[in-house]
């Protein structure tokens, strides 16, 4: 209750306020009599005094006004004419400069009736806003009962607080307004692009630069407290404080609205798990044929198509993080991957193609039209790759979020879908090998340094330790001629006359170093299966550099 509506009860209409008079907004929630000095002060609270107590010394009264009024008391209201003639001028200016509350009440009604009155005043306000705040609760709750969503909600609730009502989500995106008192989006996203600086907490806002014609100036903001995706109910307003049934009613809307979109979170996240099972019975070849893809593919937007893209996206960084995750972790790196596909969503919608997205664990999979993206001319990859970069560039902006693609080569069958998704994933995966990142990767037939840098490190040096094992005892100097003299061998077919002519020396210094090399190593450098064995270590050490 405010004290400015518990001084007129009919014990306090006569008190007179000798100060403090933009402290009556504070709060009351109890109401106590002064026996000495040293009370302990609670906050809210008003208390009531003949100054009996400091009778003999006045002037710790002014002591007293400055630790009520940091103590965050409602206010002090002092009974004249018994023990104090009038209060002290000094007292007045204090709680004036304090704007904390002074009353001085009349002679005619005594304490114990001021604070019976006062109680129970108290009393039958907190007895009304209980009962208020349990009929707005079973307002709103039998709304869901009936079978109502979260449009009726807050068309109720902006009916309760006679306001326009929107409710946004975590990221302050609109996710539903009132209808019968409709909100001005102007003022609505201008708020928005101011909220978007600052930590957010219950509370009213001042609409900067508000204009009259807006129809409000304040911003009421109320939490809703949803466990995975949070968010806000915004009320507008003329008023800079939020009145005590309208917070009521917002407490309320929030805690219904919490299990709203709670339920509507559970349905979304049970479509989406379907959604994850087919995309993983399509890719690992579980459907027989064209037609049991259609059909079941039909429900989640997949489409056949006269050519298309399979296009995988997956955050820097993500790579190798799964294992060994704490609970928490896993529970922060799902909420990533939820941000992730519904912000690929909104931007591949804007592309005006026909497009269906799925997800496969950290990864996001879209199926485009080829023919529409990539077009007839040769700059349709180029073309690609820049609104694909793009995306990456607003969601790193405005969700710190940075992507890479693979992209397959062209299908014409849903049926290739398996074949196309292993493609984007191998393009994917190549440009991870090649630790780059904020790529844009379209697949081609791998080369064959590109499968061995596929081989884990640890494995290909091996290979080399066991090929070049009989080697170590030879001169690193000879050992560069040794692998010199081999690869060019191999590079010409093994014909003696041309490596000779490359080498620029005899054809007998090439046949004496072959031979020296089969003495030494016990290599047969002829010998179709050891050549292929050199070929391989030439390779990983020469152009891999291990």
């Amino acid at each position: 209750m405010l004290l400015k509506d518990l001084i007129q009860i009919p014990v306090l209409q006569n008190a007179r306020l000798v100060a403090g008079a933009d402290g009556l907004n504070r709060s009351v929630s109890s109401v106590h009599m002064m026996e000495s000095p040293n009370n302990i002060l609670k906050p809210n609270e008003l208390l009531l005094t003949t100054d009996y107590a400091i009778k003999n010394h006045p002037e710790t009264l002014d002591t007293l006004v400055s630790n009520m009024a940091h103590a965050g008391c409602a206010g002090l209201a002092i009974k004249t004419m018994r023990f104090l003639e009038e209060i002290p001028p000094s007292v007045i200016e204090k709680a004036s400069h304090l704007q904390f509350p002074l009353l001085e009440l009349p002679f005619n009604n005594s304490l114990g009736e001021v604070l019976n009155g006062a109680l129970s005043s108290i009393l039958q306000n907190k007895t009304a806003e209980l009962s208020y705040a349990l009929d707005t609760h079973h307002t709103f709750f039998n709304l869901i009962l009936n079978g109502e969503g979260l449009t009726e909600i807050v068309d109720k609730l902006a009916q309760l607080i006679s306001s326009p009502v929107v409710i946004l989500g975590s990221k302050l995106e609109l996710i539903s307004l009132s209808s019968t008192v409709k909100p001005n989006i102007h003022l609505l996203n201008k708020w928005i692009s101011q909220a978007a600086k600052q930590q957010l907490s219950p509370g009213v806002y001042p609409i900067i630069h508000a204009l009259p014609s807006d129809g409000a100036c304040y911003v009421i903001l109320q939490p809703i407290p949803a466990p995975q995706r949070p968010g806000y109910i915004i009320a507008f307003s003329n008023e800079g404080d939020i009145r005590k049934l309208h917070a009521l009613a917002l407490e309320q809307a929030a805690n219904v609205l919490a299990f709203e979109l709670l339920k509507a979170q559970a349905v979304k996240d049970r479509a989406r798990r379907f959604k994850i099972e087919f995309f993983t019975e399509l890719v690992q070849g579980e459907m027989a044929s064209e037609q049991e893809i259609i059909h079941r593919g039909k429900q989640y937007g997949l489409f056949p198509a006269e050519s298309m893209l399979c296009v995988l996206c997956g955050r820097d960084g993500d790579e190798g993080t799964s294992a060994g995750q704490d609970h928490g972790e896993a529970e922060r790196r799902a909420r990533e991957n939820d941000q992730l596909y519904h912000s690929l969503t909104k931007e591949f919608g804007k592309l005006g193609i026909p497009y269906v997205l799925f997800t496969l664990k950290d990864k996001c999979i879209a199926l485009l039209s080829a023919k529409e993206l990539l077009g007839s001319s040769a700059e349709g990859k180029l073309r690609l790759s820049h609104q694909l970069m793009g995306i990456s560039e607003r969601l790193s902006g405005q969700e710190d979020m940075s992507l890479s693609y693979g992209i397959s080569a062209p299908i014409n069958k849903l049926a290739d879908i398996p074949t196309a998704y292993k493609q984007s994933l191998d393009a994917y995966r190549l440009g991870r090998v090649h630790n780059k990142q904020r790529f844009v990767h379209y697949y081609h037939t791998k080369a064959f340094t590109d499968l061995l840098k596929l081989i884990p490190r640890d494995d290909l040096q091996e290979f080399l330790q066991e090929t070049f094992e009989t080697w170590s005892s030879i001169d690193e100097s000879e050992q560069r001629e040794w692998r010199k003299t081999l690869r060019v061998y191999y590079d010409n077919q093994c014909h003696i006359g041309e490596t000779a002519k490359e080498l620029y020396i005899h054809r007998n210094t090439v046949l004496y170093r072959l031979n020296r090399i089969e003495q030494q190593t016990g290599l047969q450098v002829r010998n179709p299966a050891d050549s292929l064995r050199i070929r391989i270590a030439l390779i990983i050490k020469d152009d891999l550099v291990i």
